[in-house]
């Protein structure tokens, strides 16, 4: 049971992201009227091409456009949002503490949503009717939905950490740590891997380890690898997070 606080602030986000999609599918859509249109003007297609291309807006390209775009709103809403949340929050006396657990409940709520509608896309864009792919799906399509339900969650998880993060820095400290912090990284890469040939790393690695990836059990490792290595990273993120929020301050730009 949630408390009314905990239920404004996740009604509140699934308002926002809901109407961030909602936005996005129309500039989709309006785009591909304006495409439409000119090329009517331009005397490049008749009337029943016009009207052609206007039904395509609910074709299956569109629904695989909108399954794309809906793949990354929930990313870039918890990634530029956390410190405007934390602001109406606070005026409105609700805690750091309930304002980040009811973010976690909001993510798993729009993270399911987010699946719902991206196989309901798909399957619409696939001409396929949505009763038949429930019906007649195996097993391994389950299991590849619920691990495509995972790295949504991570993905999302990631958004909310560096959010939180930069929102504990100023203007200043933001420009300096998006610069510097890819470009220390990629020294960092760049510099361990010339040291790992230098030490013969990889020459060990190709000459005295052979892997039968065509092999059940070579498949099911990778599988179980990938999916604890998404499970640990999403913990992390949701770690990083709840740090960062805990120590949120309201600042001056």
């Amino acid at each position: 049971m949630i408390s009314s606080k905990q239920k404004i602030v996740v009604q509140t986000d699934l308002y926002r992201c809901g109407k961030g999609f909602v936005i996005a599918a129309i500039w989709l859509a309006a785009i591909q009227a304006f495409f439409a249109i000119l090329n009517l003007i331009l005397g490049h297609i008749g009337w029943s091409s016009f009207g052609s291309d206007l039904r395509g807006i609910f074709s299956s390209w569109s629904f695989s456009s909108w399954s794309f775009v809906l793949s990354f709103v929930p990313f870039f809403y918890f990634l530029i949002t956390p410190y405007s949340t934390f602001k109406w929050t606070i005026q409105n006396g609700i805690s750091r503490k309930t304002m980040w657990r009811s973010q976690m409940l909001s993510a798993v709520i729009i993270t399911l949503v987010q699946k719902v509608l991206i196989v309901l896309f798909e399957v619409l864009a696939d001409g396929h009717p949505a009763e038949a792919f429930i019906v007649n799906s195996s097993v391994s399509t389950w299991q590849g939905i619920l691990f495509e339900l995972l790295l949504l969650f991570e993905a999302t998880m990631t958004a909310m950490a560096i959010g939180y993060f930069f929102s504990l820095l100023n203007r200043k400290w933001k420009v300096i740590v998006a610069i510097g912090g890819p470009i220390l990284a990629a020294f960092c890469i760049y510099y361990l891997t010339l040291l790992l040939i230098k030490l013969g790393f990889f020459q060990f690695i190709g000459s005295n380890w052979s892997i039968d990836l065509s092999g059940q059990a070579a498949k099911t490792a990778i599988i179980v690898t990938l999916v604890v290595s998404a499970i640990v990273w999403t913990l992390l993120m949701m770690l990083v997070s709840r740090i960062s929020a805990k120590h949120m301050q309201l600042r001056r730009d």
